[in-house]
């Protein structure tokens, strides 16, 4: 066997080994897609190189199989010019494709989660910018649909789903005293004031143990937060009761009183510890005799006449003056920033 036959048969082998290679590779990159889009065009490239490898390695088995069946090996010496050709064009390709792998750190594809339950989740996939995205909660009342949900991703290490925000953003003052059916699928606008919806809270907080975060700011600029490392709610057939506990924070413990109650909106709720106390304080909230904190009160925005019926909270700001701005986050409550930081793609 001449030496340049003997040349394109190490090639061809190279070439075979590299075809698989490259096949595990994109297999990879198929999960890598899902949220790095900086690997795209690595992608198409090598998908590309890839055909072309299929193609070029079958030019050189039919070449090597038809010289064996002739015989005449001293033949291939008649066509070194086109062989030569053949030879730096493979290797060149194998250079190529080799460049145009994509790269994604193992961990990342390993622990990819395609379909999010929540902020969290969502952070894992190395999403770490504040902003809106999609999440797929499971529970029995979502049925494992879509749910556009704010992820806070800078405070106390990010994977925060916020489920209220109130602040400045030009509604009526009214605007969150609303009725029951409401409260349940959510209502205002995602990237400023709203409220989930207690359908969507439930199925968040029905997945896995969680913690929820108040965080306050009061018209003159003060900032306080409240931590309560166990919260969830139950269903609407068991009119979303809250179960709250373990503070901490700067804020005082403004919700220890409502723990155990039911939600109350103006037009449901049990008895007169309910709905009554929704229609007094203009609000849908776990009123419980009624309340010490009312962040869906009415939204006046400072010092006002009226008793308790603002966006309050007592163990702060007493019933008098209505906070500026506030936002309820969860988080799972067995969340390590060390996990998060470990499984986070790098660029």
């Amino acid at each position: 066997m001449t030496a340049l036959l003997q040349a394109e048969v190490e090639l061809l082998v190279s070439v075979l080994k590299t075809v698989v290679l490259i096949d595990r590779k994109l297999m990879e990159s198929l999960q890598c897609l899902w949220i790095r889009t900086s690997c795209a065009k690595q992608f198409c490239m090598s998908l590309l190189w890839l055909k072309s490898f299929h193609f070029l390695g079958s030019v050189l088995l039919l070449k090597f199989a038809i010289l064996l069946t002739i015989g005449n090996v001293t033949s291939a010496c008649n066509h070194s010019e086109i062989s030569v050709t053949l030879l730096d064009v493979a290797t060149d390709m194998i250079a190529r494709a080799k460049l145009n792998l994509p790269v994604c750190s193992t961990s990342s594809s390993s622990s990819l989660i395609l379909k999010p339950v929540d902020c969290e989740e969502v952070l894992r996939n190395g999403q770490t910018e504040t902003g809106i995205y999609t999440v797929w909660p499971r529970s029995r009342v979502s049925e494992d649909k879509p749910l556009q949900v704010s992820c806070d991703m800078s405070t106390d290490g990010g994977g925060w789903t916020v489920i209220q925000r109130r602040g400045d953003f030009g509604r009526n003052k009214d605007y969150f005293f609303k009725d029951w059916n409401s409260y349940k699928k959510g209502f205002g606008d995602i990237d400023k004031d709203f409220w989930l919806g207690n359908d969507n809270i439930f199925a968040l907080t029905s997945q896995r143990l969680h913690s929820i975060r108040f965080d306050l700011k009061a018209v003159d600029g003060e900032e306080r937060y409240a931590l309560y490392d166990t919260f969830w709610i139950d269903d609407e057939d068991h009119m979303y009761t809250l179960h709250i506990k373990d503070y901490t924070g700067n804020a005082g413990d403004s919700m220890a009183h409502h723990d155990n109650a039911q939600f109350s909106t103006k037009d449901k709720g049990k008895g007169e510890k309910g709905s009554s106390c929704a229609l007094k304080f203009k609000g849908g909230w776990w009123y419980n005799s009624c309340h010490h904190s009312n962040l869906n009160g009415l939204y006046l925005k400072g010092y006002h006449e009226s008793f308790a019926d603002g966006v309050n909270w007592l163990s702060w700001r007493h019933y008098n003056e209505s906070l500026e701005f506030t936002e309820m986050k969860i988080r799972p409550n067995n969340f390590r920033r060390s996990a998060v930081s470990e499984d986070t793609p790098r660029d």
